[in-house]
Parts: C-alpha cells; sequence; structure tokens
C-alpha cells in the first residue's frame, strides 16, 4: 500500500482524504503580512495621531473646565459645646442642577487588607435569620460584638462608617434672609444600582429572635438604627441665621440576659439602650427625638420625614461599604435639584462625629456640577496633550532626519559587523 502526500489532499491505500477545514493553521501555513514601515508612512501617522491627540485633549481640557466645584476643608472648623458647626461657601459662577454633594477623606487608607476582610456580607442580606451569635461572625473580627450583643451591622468596615451630617441654607445674592436647601440622599441617588440589588435587606428589629424569645434589637446591638432610624426630625427653618441644633432619635430601656461565661445559665439580666421607634416594616413607622438631651416633639421649624432607606439600607452605609482604593477619596453624600446663582452663599452647618484629626487625616466638603464627559478631571485632557505633542515632536524629528540626513531604504551597508 503507498500514499502520496500533496498540498489539498492526501491518498492513502487508493483512498483519497480531504484534509480538516484547519490544517493550515495547525501545520503553521497561515499567511502573514509582514509591512515595511517606510519614513513615507510613518512620519504623516505621527503628526497625524499627534495633531489629533491634541485636538482631542484640548476639547476635553475645555469640556471639563465647564464643570464647576468649590472645596471646603472642615477639619479644623470651630464646633460649639454640641459639636456643631458651619461653614459658607460664595458661589462663583451660576451652578444648574443637578449639584452633587460629595465628602471627601484624606489619610483614611480604606484599602488596608486586614481591613477590607472584616464585614460579613451574609449578615447584611439574610434579612428572616440573623446571625445574634459571635460565633457565627468569625469575618467580622476584630469588631464582632460588645458585651455581649453582636453589632448589626459588624466589622471594621462598617463600623468606621463616616457619621458626619449636615444641613444646607442659601442666601441668593438678591434675598436678605436663609433658605433651607434639601438634598436627595436617597439610595438610589447615592449609591451604585449594582448595590442595590438585594445586598442589603433590614432584619426587623422587633422581631422576636427565637433562641432567646427577645426583639432583635435587644439581642443584636442594632446602632446602625441611632445613625439611620426609619423617621428622621429636620431642621428647615433657619432663617435669621439660626444655628443647627441636632435632633436624633430618643432611646428607651430594654432588658435583656447575658449568657454565662463559663457555660450554661444566664450571668443575670441587664438593661440596654434601643432606638424609641416603633412600626418599622409597617410602613407608617414612628419615632421619639430628643434635642439637646430633652424630649422633642419636632415642631417649630422642624418637620418629620420618613425615610425610605433606614437601617443598612442607607444609602449612605451602602456608599461607605465599597471600598476606595486610595487613602484620598471622596464618596456621594446627596444631589441638589435647584440652581445656585453667583453671588449666593451656601451655608453648610455639620454636626462633628467623624474623628478626621486622630489618625492625622482631614475631611472636606465637595459641591460639583457635572459635564458631557463627566466630572471635573483635567488629567485625561492633559495626557492626551501630552501624548500628541510627543507624537508630534517625534514626527517632526523623524521629517527633519529623512530631509538632511537621508538614508537608503534596506541599505545592508547598516548590518555590517563592527
Amino acid at each position: 500500500c503507498q500514499h502520496a502526500n500533496s498540498r489539498a489532499r492526501m491518498q492513502v491505500c487508493g483512498k483519497q482524504l480531504q484534509r480538516p477545514w484547519y490544517h493550515q493553521f495547525s501545520e503553521k501555513r497561515l499567511k502573514a503580512w509582514q509591512p515595511i514601515l517606510t519614513p513615507a508612512f510613518t512620519i504623516p501617522f505621527y503628526v497625524v495621531s499627534g495633531g489629533l491627540f491634541v485636538l482631542l485633549g484640548v476639547a476635553l481640557i475645555v469640556t471639563s473646565s465647564n464643570a464647576l466645584e468649590h472645596v471646603y476643608d472642615y477639619t479644623d472648623s470651630s464646633v460649639n459645646s454640641n459639636g456643631v458647626g458651619h461653614f459658607d461657601i460664595t458661589i462663583a459662577k451660576d451652578m444648574q442642577p443637578p449639584l452633587w454633594i460629595y465628602y471627601q477623606l484624606d489619610g483614611f487608607h480604606q484599602n488596608h487588607r486586614r481591613y477590607i476582610k472584616s464585614y460579613d456580607p451574609a449578615q447584611l442580606f439574610e434579612a428572616s435569620s440573623p446571625r445574634t451569635l459571635r460565633a457565627e461572625l468569625p469575618d467580622c473580627e476584630p469588631s464582632a460584638d460588645m458585651g455581649g450583643r453582636v453589632f448589626y451591622p459588624c466589622g471594621l468596615v462598617a463600623r468606621s462608617l463616616f457619621n458626619d451630617s449636615f444641613a444646607f441654607a442659601q442666601r441668593p445674592s438678591e434675598v436678605t434672609d436663609w433658605q433651607h436647601v434639601r438634598v436627595d440622599s436617597d439610595a438610589a441617588t447615592v449609591a451604585w444600582a449594582a448595590d442595590l440589588n438585594g445586598k442589603y435587606k433590614n432584619v426587623d428589629p422587633e422581631a422576636i429572635e427565637p433562641r432567646s424569645g427577645k426583639a432583635n434589637q435587644v439581642v443584636m446591638n442594632m446602632w446602625i438604627l441611632e445613625n439611620f432610624p426609619p423617621v428622621k426630625c429636620e431642621q428647615r427653618n433657619f432663617s435669621g441665621g439660626r444655628p443647627l441644633l441636632p435632633v436624633v432619635v430618643a432611646t428607651r430601656r430594654e432588658v435583656v440576659s447575658q449568657p454565662s461565661q463559663s457555660g450554661g445559665g444566664n450571668a443575670g439580666a441587664v438593661e440596654v439602650q434601643v432606638p424609641d421607634c416603633i412600626g418599622y416594616m409597617s410602613g407608617n413607622p414612628a419615632c421619639n427625638f430628643t434635642r439637646l438631651g430633652q424630649p422633642f416633639a419636632c415642631q417649630d421649624g422642624y418637620k418629620q420625614v420618613s425615610r425610605k432607606n433606614w437601617g443598612i439600607e442607607s444609602g449612605h452605609l451602602i456608599v461607605w461599604m465599597r471600598v476606595a482604593g486610595l487613602p484620598k477619596f471622596r464618596k456621594l453624600w446627596g444631589k441638589v435639584d435647584i440652581p445656585l446663582k453667583a453671588g449666593a452663599v451656601l451655608r453648610t452647618h455639620f454636626v462633628d462625629n467623624f474623628p478626621a484629626k486622630t489618625y492625622h487625616g482631614r475631611k472636606a466638603i465637595v459641591l460639583a456640577t457635572t459635564c458631557s464627559v463627566g466630572g471635573r478631571d483635567d488629567f485625561l485632557g492633559y495626557g492626551f496633550l501630552s501624548v500628541g505633542t510627543l507624537c508630534l515632536i517625534f514626527g517632526t524629528w523623524k521629517f527633519m532626519q529623512c530631509l538632511y540626513a537621508p538614508r537608503l531604504l534596506g541599505d545592508i551597508s547598516f548590518l555590517a559587523a563592527r
């Protein structure tokens, strides 16, 4: 039996077999294109590319300059005995909505490996069966519980939440009195859409925990409810330069049994503080409030506002839980839907809760608008401008070299050994 090979067909023992369609690839016989980059091609390419990059860089810089931005560092701003202070921002140019408010931290390393790992994602979405024992939350160490009650939410990421609060008022140039500025800080406004798809679900604080027979808010330390209760009392009247008098949700005492450290039985009953709210899941919650340590009825310039996103579903917590990659970062706080005219003064009242100085950091408020390419960022424009300039310089240098010191294309004398 004899056989002969050909480029297209193969004959084996009198039979003709068709080679597979990929035989040229498997036998490394694919056609190749090897262009010769002559000066007539490379010089125009660099010049045209450089010109396009320069034009694009200038366009990006001009477009980015249309996004206005005011940054105010309030780390060293003075506060009163209640930890409340304020500062004013004068609007230089008309700012059209939407206006975006960010808080900026400098020197806070959210990218530390131990910090990033200290949270339990299952605790954030398992609303029907909450984890109430420290042994069930090993990923939250070293911030899992206190006094036998697990934190909800637990972990270093959640427990280091940025908790400064703000209230805004403006005084337009043609008006002598201060007007309240409403800020939309709903989760759908400030958080990424990917983080709102079932990742954060509130546990019912009033539901009974089966093992203890007590409410979840008694068994667990649901500290997040004091920061983001279902109802808040918001100050609306800042006329006459009235200062901010923050109103917080009141607390009430509940009794909980502490487990014995030696195992078995209880060590005794202790009193714990829980937010004084009812009807969390009813759609019509109610809370009691205090102002300056005294009960307050939320009236006379204040208004009760029901929160659509309370507890761990708060947009501020969700934004914080998406950790930043650099020690200096901004996170979105809210959106303003009214214009601010040139000459207007925006007064920012703040409650100083977040201790930036303890880690030698800084904190600031950023008020910004957007443009067609997003927020204010000149880096991309200057990057294109730099690359385009380098291309033009290289193209011009090669053109002058070919003009005054030409060489033959493919001159073999340059291959001689030296």
